[in-house]
């Protein structure tokens, strides 16, 4: 793979998602479908494009590990598998599972429209979906707090670590945190990248591919 094209699959994927998670609705409703149902076909839309964005997320992050190697690169390589695993699950289970029974909800007399609210509601509160949720979202927090730090332990500069380490917020979708978030995810793969591509050069005989210039 040629570094520009290797360049373009890691950050690409984020900036894409981040565009995309412009439109997520913010929860401006006391309830659930209150806040989905003025804006169901976008909550659509986006979840259908998170959950053909992911894949491409998870292997960029993969391959922004590629070369590092210590107990952090481990961590960060496990949790992303939790967070491909699961969250991925939970997207499928309850993102698009809600904005399919809001539509369905919407179409129905205003008298009938509660109980299915209420069910939505219970549908997203129970305890299943709260724990796939959670072990999704810290699958990749702890992923990007451990890439950040086997980077920095490769030698990377700080700017990219931090920014690595905002990513982890990514968790919170609406905008304007999800967006930035995967923009710093996007900035930071490609600060390390540029860093490793100059590690690796002819010149610099002595370094490894998992060293970052100082």
């Amino acid at each position: 793979m040629s570094i520009l094209l290797r360049r373009a699959f890691i950050t690409l994927p984020p900036l894409v998602l981040a565009g995309v998670l412009l439109m997520h609705p913010n929860d401006e409703g006391d309830t659930i479908y209150e806040s989905v149902r003025p804006v169901v076909d976008n909550w659509i839309l986006v979840h259908i494009a998170l959950l053909l964005a992911f894949p491409f997320l998870i292997l960029a992050a993969f391959i922004l590990l590629g070369g590092l190697r210590g107990r952090a690169a481990t961590v960060a390589r496990v949790a992303l598998v939790f967070f491909a695993v699961i969250y991925t699950a939970w997207e499928v289970m309850v993102g698009l599972s809600t904005g399919i029974l809001t539509d369905y909800a919407n179409k129905l007399p205003v008298a009938e429209q509660a109980a299915v609210a209420g069910a939505i509601q219970d549908f997203n509160e129970h305890w299943i979906t709260q724990v796939a949720l959670l072990i999704g979202f810290s699958g990749w927090v702890v992923a990007m707090v451990a890439t950040a730090i086997a980077a920095r332990g490769a030698g990377a500069r700080w700017p990219a670590v931090a920014l690595l380490g905002l990513a982890s917020a990514f968790v919170i979708h609406p905008p304007p945190v999800g967006p930035v978030a995967l923009v710093c995810f996007a900035a930071g793969e490609l600060l390390l990248e540029r860093a490793r591509t100059q590690a690796i050069a002819p010149t610099a005989t002595e370094q490894t591919p998992a060293a970052f210039p100082m």
